[in-house]
C-alpha cells in the first residue's frame, strides 16, 4: 500500500479528571480522596511517539493556546494550537463537557495532515496511551476492501445501547473531516447531550440524511437506550451497518488513560455485543425531544414555535415522563418475582 498515514494526537497538555480505573466513582467520591488526576500529557505524548512514530508519514499534536509553553514540543511532530472555545456546563458534574473540544481540535490537526497529502488519519488523544501498532493493522486490514470509502472506525460500537465510543477513530483523512465538520455544524447545536449518541445522530443528519430518509425529528430523540422511535431505530441501523465499524477489541484493553486501565468491567460491557437488543419501538410522540426539535428549526431555519409545536413538546414530555415510570414499575415487578 502506498497510502500516506498520520497521526492526530488532540487534546490539553495537562489533563485534568479522573483516570481509566476511576471512570464510575461518584463526583463526591473524587473529591473525597483525590481521585481527580492531573495528568501531564507531555510524557505520554513523547512515549507514542518513540513506540509508534514509525508507522506515520507526519504526526500532529493538536492543543489550545493556553495549554503551550515555552519549550514544548516533539521531535519530528508538528504542534499546533488554536483558542480554548471552552466546554459545556454540566449540572451536578465536576468539569465540563469536552465533546466540541475534542472535533475543533481533532479537525485542526487532519487540516495540518490535509495540506500534506495524508490519505489516511489516525485520532488519539494526548492524555491516553494504546497499541497503536495494533490500532493500524487492525484498521488497514479492513479499510481497502471496505465498500465505503467514507467509513470510520471506532474504538467500539454497541448497536443495542445505541453507542458509538469516541477514544480513537480511523479513516481517510477526508472521511474523517467530514465526520468532525458534522459534529461541528449548525452552530455546534446539540441534539443529544450524550456524545456517544450525537456523533452517530448529527453525522447521519449532516451526511446521510437523504439515502436514510426519515423525519428531521427522528433525530432528536430523548435517549435511546430506554425508549426509540422506528425511524430513531432506523437511522442507527443504518449507521452501524454502513458508516461506522469497530477497531479490533484488544486496542481497547490496552488503553491507559490518565495513567491508568480503564476497569475490566467497563471494557467488557462496551465490546459486548448483546443479540437482538431492545426490539420494540415505542411512538415517535414520547420517544422525540421535540423541545430540542423545534428550538433546532428556530436557530436554523428561522421557524417560529407556534401554539400546536407547544402542546406537542408538552404532550411528548408527559408521555416521556409516563413511559419511564411504566418501565420503573416493570422492572420492580420482574425483581420481585
Amino acid at each position: 500500500m502506498n497510502k500516506k498515514i498520520g497521526l492526530v494526537i488532540q487534546g490539553p497538555l495537562m489533563s485534568i479528571g479522573r483516570a481509566g480505573n476511576r471512570l464510575h466513582d461518584t463526583p463526591e467520591q473524587l473529591a473525597k480522596d483525590g481521585g481527580i488526576v492531573h495528568f501531564d500529557c507531555r510524557e505520554n505524548i513523547q512515549r507514542i511517539v518513540d513506540d509508534f512514530g514509525h508507522l506515520f508519514d507526519e504526526i500532529v499534536v493538536s492543543t489550545w493556546d493556553n495549554e503551550v509553553k515555552e519549550g514544548d514540543g516533539w521531535k519530528g511532530v508538528k504542534l499546533v494550537s488554536a483558542p480554548d472555545p471552552g466546554g459545556l456546563k454540566q449540572v451536578g458534574h465536576y468539569k465540563d463537557n469536552n465533546k466540541f473540544r475534542q472535533f475543533l481540535s481533532t479537525l485542526n490537526g487532519l487540516k495540518e495532515l490535509e495540506k500534506s497529502g495524508i490519505d489516511y488519519a489516525i485520532k488519539t488523544r494526548t492524555d491516553t496511551y494504546l497499541d497503536i501498532k495494533k490500532l493500524v493493522d487492525s484498521f488497514l486490514a479492513d479499510v481497502e476492501s471496505n465498500t465505503n470509502s467514507r467509513a470510520i472506525y471506532a474504538t467500539a460500537i454497541q448497536p443495542s445501547t445505541f453507542l458509538l465510543h469516541d477514544l480513537y477513530f480511523a479513516s481517510t483523512t477526508k472521511a474523517m473531516i467530514e465526520f468532525c465538520e458534522a459534529i461541528l455544524a449548525y452552530d455546534r447545536f446539540e441534539f443529544i447531550s450524550s456524545v456517544h449518541r450525537e456523533m452517530v445522530l448529527k453525522h447521519a443528519y449532516s451526511e446521510y440524511r437523504e439515502v436514510i430518509g426519515v423525519p428531521d425529528y427522528a433525530y432528536f430523540p430523548f435517549y435511546p437506550p430506554v425508549g426509540v422511535s422506528a425511524d430513531t431505530r432506523k437511522i442507527f441501523d443504518y449507521m452501524f451497518t454502513h458508516v461506522f465499524f469497530s477497531i479490533d477489541p484488544d486496542v481497547f484493553w490496552s488503553t491507559l488513560w490518565r495513567g491508568a486501565h480503564y476497569e475490566k468491567d467497563h471494557v467488557s460491557s462496551l465490546l459486548e455485543h448483546k443479540q437482538g437488543g431492545r426490539k420494540y419501538n415505542i411512538p415517535a410522540l414520547i420517544s422525540t425531544d421535540w423541545e430540542r426539535y423545534f428550538h433546532f428549526r428556530q436557530e436554523t431555519k428561522g421557524e417560529v414555535v407556534t401554539l400546536l409545536d407547544k402542546i406537542v413538546i408538552k404532550t411528548g414530555k408527559w408521555g416521556w415522563e409516563a413511559w419511564n415510570l411504566f418501565r420503573a414499575a416493570v422492572n420492580k415487578l420482574r425483581k420481585g418475582l
